[in-house]
């Protein structure tokens, strides 16, 4: 057994966002699973702009198994065209 334990992850991955994506929108598409503690998109250094994806974070890991059961999620107004 380990002597140092992590802690089990809780934060979800999301990838190929829109540019335009906002926390909130995020959070009002992934909220529907359970409370969320902590949306995070992550900015380019030197252009300031979204790098195109996120991590949602949630207060337990055992939302990830019903996340998973689904079939891929396609959210039309956060993902990008290209």
């Amino acid at each position: 057994m380990a002597k140092y334990m992590r802690p089990p992850n809780t934060s979800l991955f999301v990838r190929n966002i829109s540019d335009e994506s906002r926390p909130e929108d995020l959070r009002r598409e992934f909220g529907r699973y359970g409370p969320i503690v902590d949306v995070y998109i992550p900015l380019d250094f030197h252009t300031r702009r979204p790098r195109g994806f996120a991590y949602i974070q949630y207060p337990f890991p055992i939302i990830f198994f019903y996340i998973l059961c689904e079939e891929t999620i396609v959210f039309p107004s956060l993902t990008s065209p290209f």
